[in-house]
Parts: C-alpha cells; structure tokens; sequence
C-alpha cells in the first residue's frame, strides 16, 4: 500500500529514457510510481527510497529529494500561480503544489510566502491549505514557562505574531517581545513565556528566568555607570534602540527599569535614566 506524501521503499520495475517506474513488494499495477529521473542512473530491481505524491490526472509520482511540506506538516512556500479554482505553491519539486480555492483563507499574492498545511484531499491526492488553524492544538500542558521551543510565524494581528510552537501547538509572540524584526513565514527559536489557566501559550525570544532578570539589571547598572550616571535609553525608546544596546525585549527592559525604579537603584525622568548615588 502506497503512502501518499510520504517515504515508500520502491523497487525499480522500468526503464525508460525519461525516468523510471518504480513499484512496492506486493503492489498491484495500479500502484506504479513513475520517477521522473534522468541525473541519476538506477538498475532493474534496485531499491530506492521515494517521496511519493500524486499528478492530476490520479497516476502516481515519485521523487528522490524531499519536497519542503510532506503529508501533515506545515511550511511556509512561495504562491508562483493561481487559477480560477486555486492556486499554486513551489514545493521543491513538479509539478507544483495546489490548493484549491476552499482552502485558501484569503486572496494570495504571487510571489508571497505563505504558511501551509499539507493534507489529503477526499479522493487522497496531496493539496495544500492556508487555513492552517484548525490543525493545531490550542492548548498546552505539556509545555512550561521558559522551556525552549521552535516556532514558526503564520500570521499578525495588533498584538503581535501568531506562531506554531514545536510543529503542533499555537502561541502567541507579543510585539512588546520582538528583540528583531519578523516576518510570516520565519523559522525562530523561542521559549514559553507563560502558559495561561486555560492552557494557551504566550511566547518570547528570550528565556524569562529571574536570574536572566537580574543579569540585566546588572547590565543596566554598569551602563549607567560607563556613561557618568546617565542614559537616554527609557522606557519610551523604540524596541530597536533598546536591543542594539541590552540585546532585549522592550519588555524585558522595562521590566528590569521598574524594578530597579521601585529599589530606589535609578530614578526615570522624561527622556533619560538617571543613576542614584547611593547606588554606586
């Protein structure tokens, strides 16, 4: 039995000029993969290991490299067509990958990057699908604050960025923790900020462990102290300011300058941090 959008272990049955056709142990005729393959030279018998996926009129292709998405992965691909029925993605390999017009969440772009879905369509033939949502776990409890996670971007909202968290969950990357510019589509390594009470996942860029708090209070401090008591860094600067100096979040930061405001360690006016002598 064939597995669509996935590795099989085919056999050489064919050769032809252009390619190959490959078959299962067992399998019927029905079941032939023809390999489109003419960069690599294979012998009657052999045994390769093949992504097999389907052509649009039902026969069955193979392929030697792995396509960027596979059977129920997810993967940001670029749109390099569209028809009155859907559109096209570049999955790495021919022909491209479709989605049909239901699947599709909004009108796409050509030349955009969209994240994608790979799903069996009801006759079994691998298509692809921007309404990513309903494939991934809203909630989380096996997770737990500061644990390391991928992510993967998919969509902004007036928040901040929506991102699938280690290939199966959702989580949440709020603006206030961007430490650099993203984009949809972006690979990131991260960590849960905290797992809300009914299990969802709120997300950052960097861990959020107090000693990480306070190492940068500690950074704070001889900062100020390097540039005569006084910095122009606050809590009003913009998050790009903020990183090129302390390589944080906006949120980090002010998180840290409160806390050192409330020691009485600095004092905040409106456009500098001052600070305080006792604390030298």
């Amino acid at each position: 039995m064939l597995k669509i959008g996935q590795f099989n272990r085919l056999h050489v049955v064919e050769i032809f000029p252009f390619g190959y056709e490959l078959l299962a142990y067992g399998g019927s005729s029905e079941q032939l993969v023809m390999l489109k393959d003419t960069s690599h030279v294979y012998t009657m018998g052999q045994e390769l290991d093949v992504f097999v996926y389907t052509h649009a009129d039902g026969s069955f292709l193979g392929a030697i490299d792995a396509p960027k998405v596979m059977l129920h992965q997810f993967a940001p691909l670029v749109v390099v067509g569209a028809s009155d029925h859907g559109c096209f993605f570049d999955w790495g390999i021919k022909p491209d990958l479709y989605a049909p017009e239901g699947q599709l969440h909004t009108n796409l772009d050509i030349g955009t990057r969209y994240v994608v879905y790979a799903l069996q369509d009801r006759i079994g033939k691998l298509v692809a699908t921007t309404k990513i949502e309903r494939f991934l776990h809203e909630h989380s409890q096996e997770l737990s604050p500061n644990q390391a996670v991928s992510l993967l971007i998919y969509a902004q909202t007036p928040l901040g960025y929506k991102a699938i968290v280690n290939g199966e969950f959702q989580g949440l990357l709020f603006n206030s923790d961007l430490i650099t510019s993203v984009k949809m589509g972006d690979y990131l390594e991260g960590f849960v900020k905290s797992v809300r009470e009914d299990g969802k996942l709120d997300l950052a860029l960097q861990v959020q462990t107090p000693q990480a708090r306070l190492n940068l209070s500690e950074q704070i401090l001889e900062d100020l102290i390097a540039h005569d008591g006084m910095s122009t860094v606050t809590d009003k600067s913009t998050p790009d300011e903020i990183f090129a100096r302390f390589k944080v979040s906006k949120a980090a930061y002010k998180k840290a300058i409160g806390n050192m405001y409330k020691q009485k360690k600095i004092r905040i006016e409106k456009n500098c941090l001052y600070l305080n002598q006792d604390t030298v």
